[in-house]
């Protein structure tokens, strides 16, 4: 790859994209992946005031209101981050430890799922899952809270396993009802006056009895289920399987699954080391890896907002992100959202070009969208956009246009939509 094209494909995949600043710095990446995966998370949260009624009408709206702060808060956070690396890992998790906003319905519960998955990013993945079990929220969406002693719910046992860790043909349904046995006892404690919910176990709700969990005998505990999967063998080639294919392309050859695998095992289940090896791949520079995959909507929403500098409304944000069908802790089901192909639709792709309009206007009020296009000039926009040059049909339709109309094009177009 030439020195430009390298650099903005590396913010493509390790971020959102490159603003003009950083596509023209001299840093380079490996120095910047090192900061970014040495940094300490950013753990600055929303403030939500606690709900304190029993009015249910007041409750209504308040929730309304605290949902309307979380979506401004995360907005801002993804598209503001200071390490981008960070913040597209925190986004991977959510893609991968699903939970959504209409089961777990209460904002706070989310502010510390987030909390969560911001400070285990790249750490210690046991520590991440166990995390994310006796999360709240998660409790809540995968009905774990329901799990008890004498009436054993296996939703999460099975998820668990199927999404989460082993995956599919590395489990039996006994090891469901067994890893369900294992998984009782979890419950939430609410703090109406500080509005905060903890997870608590609690003896009497957790079956003592001995189970058979994935070869494991024992009074298996929430706890030793973590600690089984996150030590399975199978766990690491999932999770190597899943960031190769959001950082590089999908289907990795089992060279990289090894090299990633290896990461993971010699370094007591580190994320970081697994990310680092991502980069530090020769394949990840490589043709196959170059504008491989279709941005999701959010990646193409805030790849523009930041590589432009775009003004723009949240609540205009939320609304196009609906359009184009994927509003952040809104999916689908509990495998998530679909992959590229499922953004192949004639509804999500108008929707991205009327958008590639909207955002290149000047910042007015009804459209709540703006840029300040004399910050830019059109080779400017050619090398932030385009990796600095225009293939043949672009450069004949560019012809005569105006910055913004030119700028438009660009965001339209079909290499800006890969990443």
């Amino acid at each position: 790859m030439e020195p430009l094209v390298k650099t903005a494909h590396f913010w493509r995949k390790a971020s959102f994209g490159a603003t003009l600043s950083e596509l023209n710095s001299t840093t380079p990446p490996t120095t910047l992946v090192k900061n970014w995966l040495n940094a300490p998370p950013a753990l600055t949260l929303p403030n939500l005031a606690p709900i304190d009624s029993s009015d249910r009408r007041q409750v209504v709206r308040a929730i309304a209101q605290q949902r309307r702060e979380f979506g401004k808060w995360l907005l801002g956070q993804i598209i503001t981050a200071q390490n981008p690396l960070h913040e597209k890992m925190v986004n991977f998790w959510r893609d991968h430890f699903v939970v959504a906003l209409t089961k777990v319905r209460f904002p706070l519960l989310l502010t510390d799922y987030e909390q969560r998955l911001r400070q285990f990013a790249l750490g210690d993945f046991q520590e991440l899952l166990w995390q994310v079990t006796s999360s709240p929220a998660m409790l809540v969406y995968l009905d774990n809270l329901q799990n008890r002693r004498g009436n054993i719910n296996e939703n999460f046992s099975r998820e668990v396993m199927e999404l989460f860790t082993i995956g599919r043909g590395n489990y039996t349904e006994k090891d469901i009802q067994e890893g369900a046995r294992a998984l009782t006892g979890l419950m939430i404690r609410r703090d109406r006056q500080r509005g905060t919910a903890t997870a608590q176990f609690v003896a009497r709700r957790h079956d003592p009895g001995e189970k058979v969990f994935l070869g494991r005998r024992g009074a298996l505990r929430p706890e030793n289920v973590v600690e089984i999967l996150a030590n399975h063998p199978a766990t690491p080639k999932l999770l190597a399987r899943k960031l190769w294919s959001t950082f590089a392309y999908p289907n990795p050859e089992p060279k990289v699954i090894e090299r990633l695998v290896a990461a993971y095992r010699n370094n007591q289940r580190s994320i970081k080391a697994m990310v680092e090896a991502v980069f530090n791949s020769p394949e990840f520079y490589s043709a196959k890896s170059y504008r491989s995959q279709l941005k999701t909507p959010i990646y193409f929403m805030v790849g523009s907002i930041r590589q432009l500098g775009i003004q723009a409304q949240p609540e205009r944000i939320v609304a196009a992100l609906r359009t184009m069908g994927q509003v952040i802790y809104n999916p689908p089901t509990v495998k998530g959202w679909a992959d590229e192909r499922g953004w192949y639709t004639a509804p999500s792709l108008l929707a991205r070009f009327n958008l590639a309009q909207a955002m290149s206007s000047a910042y007015e009020d009804d459209n709540g969208f703006g840029f300040a296009s004399d910050r830019f000039s059109r080779s400017d926009l050619i090398r932030l956009l385009a990796d600095g040059t225009l293939d043949p049909t672009l450069q004949r339709a560019s012809q005569g246009l105006e910055l913004r109309d030119f700028t438009a094009l660009l965001l339209a177009s079909p290499n800006y939509q890969l990443i």
